[in-house]
């Protein structure tokens, strides 16, 4: 026998001991990395500029913007893209966690820790289709980006860099303030599944900006139809 079939054997024992005394076996290990700041947007999505804050977080490769890895926050990858995104678990510092993609270029890989992965294909798959995480959007599937501008009024109205905390994706909270005053106008893009906030893009730190804002904070400004087609 050579020493793979030994190594295959050797694997289908040792699950079979961890099955009869009730235990699972432990989850293949993967690498944990900071993010870092001043990230170059996708060129494979033909973005221009940078991110000042982090990384872009998003559905899948050049899709949905589903918020910001905060500078110094930490990111595990479970796969990555041949474009170089990632996929895997962002941890904030404030606790939330959840599934999702990062651009390229968002993490300093000069040290890394092992953890467990915690991402599943499964989830991976879920998280491509638009309702999953969102619904009222500016436009159909692959079309709009951020096409309906609202008006803001900055005096009454906060933009956060996340909303989500979990990956339900099925609620969350504004977290991550900006730390700017929003400008007048803003692009549409797309409203959380419980209506708690709303994504839009602006103009601000000399960059177009994707951020969250309360959904009733820009609700009048909203055409009374929206799109909610899945992709």
């Amino acid at each position: 026998m050579n020493h793979s079939a030994l190594k295959r054997v050797f694997v289908a024992v040792a699950a079979g001991v961890l099955a009869a005394a009730g235990l699972s076996q432990p989850a293949s290990a993967i690498n944990q990395y900071r993010t870092i700041g001043n990230v170059p947007k996708p060129a494979a999505c033909n973005n221009h500029g940078t991110i000042p804050a982090g990384g872009w977080l998003a559905n899948k490769s050049c899709g949905y913007v589903m918020g910001t890895a905060i500078a110094g926050t930490l990111f595990d990858v479970s796969t990555t893209t041949a474009s170089n995104f990632h996929f895997g678990r962002w941890r904030a510092g404030d606790g939330s966690s959840f599934c999702t993609y990062l651009v390229p270029g968002a993490l300093d890989t000069s040290h890394s820790t092992p953890v467990a992965d915690s991402c599943s294909s499964a989830t991976s798959d879920r998280l491509s289709h638009r309702r999953s995480f969102g619904h009222d959007f500016d436009a159909a599937p692959h079309t709009g980006n951020g096409s309906i501008i609202v008006a803001i009024n900055p005096s009454a109205c906060t933009g956060y860099y996340n909303y989500f905390v979990d990956s339900n994706y099925t609620s969350g909270r504004l977290h991550d303030p900006v730390g700017f005053a929003l400008p007048s106008t803003g692009g549409y893009r797309y409203s959380t599944n419980d209506n708690g906030a709303s994504m839009i893009r602006v103009d601000a730190l000399g960059e177009t900006i994707w951020l969250f804002v309360a959904r009733s904070c820009i609700q009048s400004q909203l055409p009374a139809t929206l799109n909610n087609e899945n992709d």
